[in-house]
C-alpha cells in the first residue's frame, strides 16, 4: 500500500510541476502564434496596397531601413535593390504612374510557410502568381510567378 501512495504522490507532484510550467509555455506559444498572425496579415496587405496603387499605404508596410530586392535563378537582379522606405515609395510611385498606369495588377499569394520563427525574427516564403489586365484585354494574363522570401524583424516597441 505504501508503494501505491508514493507513486500517486509522485504523479501528483509531477503533474503540479508541469502545470506550474504551463503558463510560461503558453505565453511563448501565444507570442509565436501572435507573430504568425501579424506576419500573415501584413503579407495579405502587400498585394491589396500594391494592386490598388495605394503607393503611400504600400510603402508604409516597410520600416525606414527596409531592403527590397529581386532575385532570379539565384542571382540578384542588377539595380533591383532598394534601401529604405523612401526608395521603396519612389519605386512604387514610378511603377504605379508609369509602366503599370494602364493596367490592373493582381498579386495572388498562396502557401505561406515559416522557415524560421522566433520572438524577434522570422523568415517566410510564399508563392506568387502576378497577373496584368489592361482595358483592351478580355482576360488577365500571367505576368510572372515566383517565390517571395521575406525576412521579418520586430520593430522597437512591438
Amino acid at each position: 500500500m505504501f508503494r501505491s501512495k508514493s507513486r500517486l504522490y509522485l504523479l501528483v507532484a509531477t503533474s503540479l510541476i508541469a502545470l506550474l510550467n504551463l503558463p510560461a509555455q503558453a505565453d511563448d506559444e501565444i507570442t509565436l502564434l501572435s507573430s504568425r498572425m501579424a506576419i500573415a496579415e501584413t503579407l495579405t496587405q502587400y498585394p491589396y496596397r500594391w494592386d490598388s496603387k495605394s503607393t503611400q499605404a504600400f510603402a508604409n508596410l516597410f520600416t525606414e531601413d527596409a531592403v527590397m530586392e529581386r532575385w532570379r535563378k539565384g542571382a540578384l537582379i542588377e539595380e533591383s535593390r532598394l534601401q529604405g522606405k523612401a526608395a521603396i515609395f519612389e519605386y512604387a510611385d514610378n511603377a504605379h504612374t508609369g509602366r503599370l498606369a494602364d493596367r490592373q495588377t493582381r498579386h495572388h499569394f498562396s502557401n505561406l510557410v515559416f522557415l524560421e520563427l522566433s520572438d524577434r525574427n522570422a523568415v517566410t516564403e510564399n508563392m506568387a502568381l502576378i497577373t496584368h489586365q489592361t482595358a483592351e484585354d478580355a482576360v488577365a494574363r500571367v505576368s510572372s510567378s515566383g517565390i517571395y522570401r521575406i525576412s521579418w524583424e520586430k520593430s522597437a516597441g512591438e
